[in-house]
């Protein structure tokens, strides 16, 4: 006897969901936190932005993220068609990062796109068998930090 305790035992055991995966998130550490990944279902029917000089807003399906100002702009996707890239350029405005410009990509070769592009940008790509699907990130009055959350086609 080692001890006047008696010896205690568990077991522990995970998994993960494979019908998701997310991207890294890019952009800068302000705005609010959102992840859409409780209201992702099945293949969204379009896929949008809103912009100006910078990156206002994000959408795709009824998921929504930023702020009202801007242009919008949205793509409604053909029967087959999914999201399967983002190109996101950031940069500072008023001493905080954000999203200055995004252009989604289809399977398709269709894009929507918004902003405008920086020396600093980044092309995010879902994983074989998979879509875009959702996203995860910062925003407030525009985009700050963006993820994306990727669901199995």
């Amino acid at each position: 006897m080692l001890s006047d305790h008696f010896p205690i035992s568990t077991s522990f055991t995970w998994s993960t969901n494979s019908d998701f995966a997310f991207s890294e998130q890019f952009g800068g550490p302000h705005g609010d936190y959102f992840n859409d990944v409780d209201a992702v279902s099945g293949n969204p029917a379009t896929v949008g932005v809103r912009a100006g000089s910078r990156l206002d807003a994000v959408s795709i399906g009824s998921l929504a993220h930023g702020g009202t100002g801007g242009t919008a702009t949205s793509r409604t996707l053909a029967s087959g068609e999914y999201v399967t890239s983002a190109y996101l350029c950031r940069a500072q405005y008023n001493s905080r990062t954000r999203i200055f410009y995004a252009r989604f990509t289809t399977n398709l070769g269709n894009t929507v796109a918004g902003g405008t592009t920086t020396s600093d940008c980044v092309t995010r790509t879902a994983p074989s068998g998979f879509q875009i699907a959702g996203f995860h990130g910062r925003a407030g009055d525009e985009v700050d930090k963006l993820g994306l959350i990727y669901s199995r086609r």
